[in-house]
């Protein structure tokens, strides 16, 4: 076969064209740290990348839940144990205002700052996380409590629990709010009010307010109420403890998908990511052999006739 010079330059131009896309492709990973750039490159690294990156994503979505729901539960928490002093600053007065020594006067004062100390519970009743009203169930767009009736109905006797609620009634069945923390996994993160704000916390603290301000009741009819401020303060302890459950699965649930998100991006890493000092080995070899190409190409294509005829 006669080669020609024109054989030489095509063959020599096809093979540095060659050259330069490998090159070309090691830059790409040094500079992007991945080991492909498309999918048609190698299509099993590219499905095992998307499957990869979904489970990180879906990991980081749960982390953003645990922590939403750890901030509600730390929120409820802190309201629940204001309400818990309230019921123990007003058993405190209570007992106070049982002796008998004390005049109507006197029980007019502490039945001032029990008031004080109910009116303060009800506002806590409309604590909000965020935008988020965290103790009427499902319905987080809506107050509890409506403050001005509870005033009212403080300052009468005859007045029915109902009115204080801005609902009209008191709360029944109001609906769980639960929060996805891992796959097939959720965890309540509001406290029912029914159990925390119902009916028999105003009902009681109202009627001690009463109480208080009646000329004819005796101390002994204040020490009876000590029962009732006891199973109310024992009721609120009760949900804190529940609450301090849940908030504890809230916590090893956090760990472990701390311990997921690592292992899933070290495996994502190992998938598509490159070895750095590998490709540099790589590109390194590469601009050698390209650098001979190029110096023997020159020495090819270089002598014409008009070099010989010199």
């Amino acid at each position: 076969m006669r080669v020609t010079q024109t054989m030489l330059t095509q063959t020599n131009l096809k093979h540095l064209s060659s050259s330069y896309n490998t090159l070309a492709r090691v830059q790409e990973q040094l500079i992007s740290g991945k080991r492909i750039q498309k999918a048609s490159e190698d299509p099993v690294v590219a499905m095992q990348g998307i499957r990869y990156r979904t489970e990180v994503r879906e990991v980081d979505q749960f982390r953003r839940n645990v922590s939403e729901a750890t901030s509600w539960m730390d929120l409820t928490d802190s309201t629940l144990n204001e309400v818990t002093e309230a019921v123990k600053r007003i058993r405190e007065l209570t007992t106070q205002a049982a002796n008998d020594t004390y005049e109507s006067s006197q029980r007019e004062i502490i039945k001032s700052e029990v008031d004080q100390l109910i009116e303060h519970i009800g506002s806590l009743a409309n604590s909000k996380a965020g935008e988020k009203y965290i103790y009427n169930g499902t319905k987080t767009d809506q107050p509890l409590i409506n403050v001005d009736n509870l005033k009212a109905y403080l300052s009468n006797p005859a007045g029915s629990v109902d009115s204080i609620y801005e609902s009209g009634t008191a709360p029944t069945a109001s609906g769980k709010i639960e929060f996805e923390v891992s796959k097939g996994i959720t965890v309540q993160v509001n406290m029912q009010p029914e159990t925390v704000f119902g009916k028999e916390l105003f009902e009681g603290l109202h009627k001690l307010s009463t109480l208080l301000k009646e000329t004819t009741t005796t101390g002994a009819d204040l020490s009876a109420e000590l029962d009732t401020l006891d199973t109310l303060g024992q009721n609120l302890i009760t949900e804190r403890a529940e609450l301090g459950a849940r908030a504890n699965r809230l916590e090893l649930v956090d760990n472990r998908l701390q311990d997921h998100e690592i292992i899933a991006k070290t495996i994502m890493s190992d998938n598509e990511d490159i070895d750095v000092e590998k490709v540099i080995m790589e590109l390194k070899s590469h601009e050698t052999v390209h650098r001979a190409a190029l110096s023997a190409g020159a020495r090819i294509i270089q002598p014409t006739l008009l070099d010989f005829l010199r």
